[in-house]
């Protein structure tokens, strides 16, 4: 976007100096994710922001966003986002900024991130009542990633897994994804307590500027 103020939207442009990050990259949605866009007391700016931030996003993110809400929700956006007339800049930055602070680093936490966390981390996130689900999610999961795992969990529990792992035989890959995927959530869970840091995001996706 250019200049002071925009007309209505089509295209989801990032002016690089609108990015709350200065022009980084664009956060890929992993998780469940959900945009605001309950009409509230103070005139809809909790939709009018839902509505900015679709339009602020590239495509493939705003429409992975928008699978995230009911019918009721999706409509009352893209009702808004027609609606649209002005988007000043320093409106759309602070939009951005919001979206990120409130989450980013969930947003796109998966479970290959794993490898990023610390030790304390995956000590949290496991728990011996599960460890069927873990040999799962490490079966399908990379070597830098299983044996990040495995060096990061006390001694005796890493060579339960091993142990399970040698035995595991054929699996299947939904199975080992559907395991990750609940590890992954589980981690995305003690971060919201605060029991946990999630790692900054990796990987860029290009932004048309």
């Amino acid at each position: 976007m250019t200049g002071d103020a925009t007309s209505t939207p089509r295209k989801t442009y990032i002016n690089s100096a609108a990015h709350p990050r200065g022009g980084g990259s664009t956060p890929r949605v992993h998780a469940r994710a959900s945009v605001g866009v309950r009409e509230t007391d103070d005139g809809g700016s909790s939709l009018r922001k839902a509505a900015v931030l679709l339009v602020s996003l590239e495509q493939p993110l705003a429409s992975q966003l928008l699978a995230q809400l009911d019918r009721e929700a999706v409509e009352a956006v893209t009702l808004e986002i027609a609606r649209l007339d002005r988007i000043t800049p320093d409106e759309q930055q602070a939009v951005l900024e919001e979206f990120y602070a409130l989450g980013v680093r969930r947003l796109r936490f998966v479970f290959e991130d794993i490898a990023r966390i610390d030790d304390h981390a995956v000590r949290e996130a496991y728990h011996n009542e599960d460890a069927a689900t873990w040999v799962l999610a490490l079966a399908g999961a990379a070597r830098a990633v299983r044996t990040r795992v495995l060096n990061a969990l006390p001694a005796e529990v890493a060579e339960s897994l091993r142990q399970s792992l040698a035995r595991l035989g054929p699996f299947r890959l939904d199975d080992a994804e559907t395991a990750q995927a609940e590890i992954a959530e589980r981690l995305r869970r003690l971060h919201d307590q605060g029991r946990v840091n999630l790692p900054e995001p990796s990987g860029q996706e290009e932004i048309l500027v």
